[in-house]
């Protein structure tokens, strides 16, 4: 597998769904065993998405001046060693740390891995492509045009293929959240504390398969591109970082459909983020009152693994749709973007005005799938229309942009539901789903021509 770097993508697909699922018996823990206050709970959110929120560019800009590929290997350590000793102490502060410590181990492949999957696949497809042009031919009439269809044949398979990658990545996240929800649930009945150990270990036995297996010869540090030698030793490594940093930043300000992507993001995370932490409250109150903690963790667990699967097919779907080279534009791509957030809208509102549990809950699941087709869309159009040297940068403010939204739009509704009600946070967390949708629709409507 050392030389499929598609394969080696996909793995770490299913070991972030490893890590997401990860979740059920922490949440089991935290609730049922050391009874943590709902403020509590919400710290340990906040503090997560504060981490991802401070460190989500500055890891993507290392990863671009340095390695994409021990940056992925870096964060799946940290990641499975704040799994792993997170369930050892009941401080809460200490538990704070391990959020914390999770959070930033998430940003550093978060723009990492589809960087160093496009640009490893660019390298074998430019490799094969001069390999092919040394082989003789019959006949050297019109060969420039020739290798010039060839070559946007190339780019263009090439785009397609990352696109395919982006969103099999995200099916292989979501059967990575159903073997990790069946081997928590498994373990769980033994030790809840040691389920999340075993996850944990399991992460950082990821990692180093992952060092010894991936290559990395598509990327060269911007620090060795000066004749093949290192830059100056005067050249600040500070520099270079806030350099890159400033290119990431004016190409999302320049490109439409980089901004309207960023601004959908940041509007529907703020959204996501209330339904997060308010779907389970608004089904307890319609419902689920009469169940206790583990019988309520098996009921969630068991609708987590549903919707798992039943975002399965839609991603396949949206694969194919993405592969229709013949049809596919930066309009369709922005409206496609724009109907997944108003699926997810309804979705919402469902679940928040529902007086009917069954309503509700098939409104939760419309929204989950929805939201996380529209999540991968989101990347792969953000990394559609960035280059190589600020990939892992630009994607990177994606998410950090949708940590702000997290963090501001999502501590507001929580106020609102503890002030006013969660029906009423949830309905106005619907309505900015819809509004999300509004800079990808704007873009479509103002955008022509196909997707380079």
């Amino acid at each position: 597998m050392r030389h499929r770097p598609d394969r080696l993508f996909l793995l770490t697909g299913g070991v972030q769904g490893l890590a997401f699922s990860w979740g059920l018996p922490a949440m089991v823990w935290w609730v049922v065993d050391l009874r943590l206050s709902p403020f509590r709970l919400a710290v340990l959110g906040t503090a997560l998405v504060l981490s991802i929120l401070v460190t989500e560019t500055p890891t993507g800009v290392v990863a671009d001046l340095y390695s994409r590929k021990y940056s992925v290997v870096a964060a799946y350590v940290v990641m499975g060693a704040a799994m792993a000793l997170g369930p050892v102490t009941e401080l809460f502060g200490v538990l704070v740390i391990w959020q914390v410590l999770w959070g930033v181990g998430w940003t550093l492949q978060s723009g990492a891995a589809t960087a160093w999957m496009t640009d490893e696949l660019a390298h074998h497809a430019s490799h094969s492509h001069r390999s092919a042009a040394l082989m003789p031919v019959e006949s050297s009439t019109s060969g420039d045009d020739t290798e010039a269809d060839d070559s946007g044949s190339t780019r263009s398979d090439h785009s397609r293929q990352v696109d395919g990658l982006i969103v099999r990545h995200a099916i292989f996240r979501s059967v990575g959240v159903m073997v990790g929800l069946v081997a928590a649930t498994a373990m769980g009945a033994w030790s809840v504390r040691g389920s999340m150990a075993v996850m944990g270990m399991l992460a950082i036995a990821a990692a180093g398969y992952l060092a010894i297996m991936m290559p990395e010869a598509g990327f060269e540090s911007p620090r060795r591109r000066a004749s093949g030698a290192p830059r100056p030793a005067h050249t600040s490594a500070w520099k270079d970082a806030i350099a890159l940093w400033k290119r990431g930043a004016r190409l999302v300000r320049r490109n439409p459909s980089l901004l309207a992507v960023t601004l959908s993001a940041t509007i529907a995370a703020g959204a996501w983020e209330a339904n997060d932490r308010l779907s389970a409250l608004r089904l307890f109150d319609l419902g689920l009152t009469q169940l206790d903690g583990r019988e309520a963790v098996l009921f969630f667990g068991a609708v987590w693994f549903v919707m798992s699967a039943l975002a399965i097919p839609m991603m396949a779907w949206l694969r194919r749709r993405l592969d229709q080279a013949d049809q596919r534009t930066a309009r369709r791509d922005a409206f496609l973007l724009a109907r997944f957030l108003t699926i997810a809208a309804a979705g919402a509102l469902a679940l928040a005005l529902s007086p009917w549990f069954t309503i509700a809950l098939i409104g939760w699941a419309i929204l989950d799938v929805a939201g996380e087709t529209a999540y991968s869309l989101t990347e792969a159009m953000a990394n559609r229309h960035t280059d190589s040297s600020v990939r892992a940068t630009v994607v990177s403010f994606v998410g950090q942009s949708q940590a702000v939204g997290e963090v501001s739009i999502g501590l507001a509704l929580g106020t609102v539901a503890q002030i006013v009600s969660v029906p009423f946070a949830l309905a106005i967390a619907a309505a900015l789903f819809a509004v999300s949708a509004a800079p990808a629709a704007i873009v479509g409507w103002r955008t022509d021509g196909a997707v380079q």
